[in-house]
């Protein structure tokens, strides 16, 4: 897997969910990634994402960031009765992610659009009940006040790489030309935290997660 692990913490939690029996397709899909230097999900928080929806038992998911069908696959075999709503800019890693998700037979369970995310879901129709945000990061701020309208009480906004390699914390140094992108995931986590109608918390899982539940419209 061709990222960084960032301490023996997360070597020893890799290490045990290492322990869980290897399913074929995800496997083949993180071979594809580590082989096309493709970020997917860390093992850590493809866990925890499993465990949130298999919580929560969404019937409408949507996704910002399908890459190349990981995390998607994930949650729709983790909630059986849910269809997928997927967002992504790259036509190719669409065409790369149906051939995953038809593997899988997953394929008809998947609605795909493809262009750029800022156009797409403000103008996205229906409410969703879990929402997976991995996409531009930043553009987090941006996509939040859409999100927060289409999210239905009762709903998860589960966000990824929130902390983005420990910068956001200042646990680690600001990269170059990463201080811009930074400081906009730090407003993101400000806004959502200030949000009323989220309940919400920011949690060191892989790159960083946070997770809010709708309270109230």
């Amino acid at each position: 897997m061709p990222f960084k692990t960032p301490g023996k913490t997360s070597e020893y939690i890799r290490e045990l969910l290492s322990l869980r029996p290897a399913d074929e397709i995800e496997r083949k899909i993180t071979e594809y990634a580590d082989k096309n230097i493709i970020a997917v999900l860390l093992p850590e928080t493809t866990a925890f994402l499993r465990q949130a929806v298999v919580l929560k038992k969404p019937a409408r998911i949507l996704e910002i960031g399908t890459a190349i069908g990981y995390s998607g696959i994930v949650m729709l075999r983790s909630a059986p009765q849910a269809t997928l709503y997927t967002v992504e800019m790259s036509e190719e890693r669409i065409a790369v992610a149906k051939e995953f998700f038809r593997d899988a037979g997953l394929l008809n369970r998947a609605v795909f659009y493809a262009g750029d995310s800022t156009e797409i879901v403000p103008n996205l129709k229906g409410k969703f009940d879990f929402i997976f945000l991995d996409g531009p990061k930043a553009q987090y701020c941006e996509y939040l006040p859409f999100l927060s309208r289409l999210l239905e009480s009762g709903g998860v906004l589960f966000c990824d790489n929130v902390l983005y390699e420990g910068m956001v914390s200042g646990e680690h140094e600001i990269k170059n030309h990463k201080g811009g992108l930074v400081k906009k995931l730090d407003l993101f986590l400000h806004r959502l935290m200030e949000d009323k109608t989220l309940l919400t918390s920011v949690l060191p899982v892989g790159d960083g997660v946070s997770f809010s539940i709708k309270t109230t419209e």
